[in-house]
């Protein structure tokens, strides 16, 4: 019945455009950016860069890195929710945007990388393998993909010009990095000096390492170079940040981890 009454009030109501808006940007992810033509670059068979192997299975796949930077923050972020607010309504309205903020960070990622990506059109280090090229192609000249024969199809040939940025690594440094904000807003450890035990900085960091570890298997398989995670990872956590500032008081404010319409309007009665 709260529930219900909830989402009457115009707290809840103001956010409906974000909402809104969070849903297209995924379907035009899912439904229109995933399927973009790369620009097709032109590459030279002799570029060390571009000659490792196509690894079958990867350490962490697409599908996983979705499921990870979406299942896991919502779970230790419903979590803290129902154990920080004994209110229902505060507790319901903080769990709501905070995962609208999680939602965001994904779908904006997600089309930034497919966009960048397509614009970019930098081979990938294994795509040699997936290119296949031709017997008496020059090797000292810059050729084009007409010279492939595609042994493993068109779509991971096309793909293979889909290198910069890491896709992987934007997508869980922007999820991760957002529910690291969010554990050190929620836990005040901004706030300095402080006597908060060390494990709870340890939690609040260790969404890091996650997205770390995801962005460095993209390079051991030979997905990415270096550069490409690095600038995927810097943009996910670029946009965490704006994301996150734009529904929550800064981490390390005087208010860090409230909302930012948190006097906008009184909460339901239990």
């Amino acid at each position: 019945m709260l529930l219900l009454l909830y989402f009457e009030l115009k707290r809840f109501q103001r956010l409906l455009p974000d909402w809104l808006t969070a849903c297209g940007l995924t379907a035009y992810f899912i439904l229109i950016a995933e399927h973009s033509r790369p620009f097709l670059r032109q590459f030279k068979l002799n570029d060390p860069r571009i000659q490792h192997p196509f690894a079958e299975i990867e350490r962490v796949s697409g599908l996983m890195c979705l499921v990870l930077a979406a299942v896991v923050p919502l779970v230790v972020i419903a979590f803290v929710c129902s154990y920080k607010h004994s209110s229902r309504d505060q507790a319901w309205h903080v769990l709501n945007v905070s995962v609208l903020g999680l939602f965001l960070c994904i779908a904006i990622d997600g089309v930034v990388t497919d966009v960048l990506k397509a614009w970019i059109g930098i081979p990938r280090p294994d795509f040699l393998a997936r290119c296949g090229p031709a017997l008496k192609t020059p090797l000292d000249q810059f050729v084009d993909v007409s010279v492939c024969t595609a042994p493993l199809g068109q779509r991971l040939l096309q793909d293979g010009m889909r290198s910069m940025p890491s896709g992987h690594s934007l997508i869980s440094f922007a999820a991760f990095g957002y529910l690291c904000m969010w554990l050190f807003g929620q836990g005040k450890l901004a706030l300095l000096p402080t006597t908060k035990p060390l494990y709870l900085y340890l939690g609040a960091f260790s969404p890091l390492m996650v997205a770390t570890y995801i962005a460095l298997s993209r390079v051991q398989d030979y997905r990415h170079s270096f550069m490409d995670i690095t600038v995927g990872s810097l943009l996910g956590c670029v946009v965490a940040l704006l994301v996150h500032g734009k529904y929550f008081h800064s981490f390390w404010a005087e208010r860090s981890g409230e909302l930012l319409d948190s006097d906008a309007e009184p909460i339901l009665p239990i």
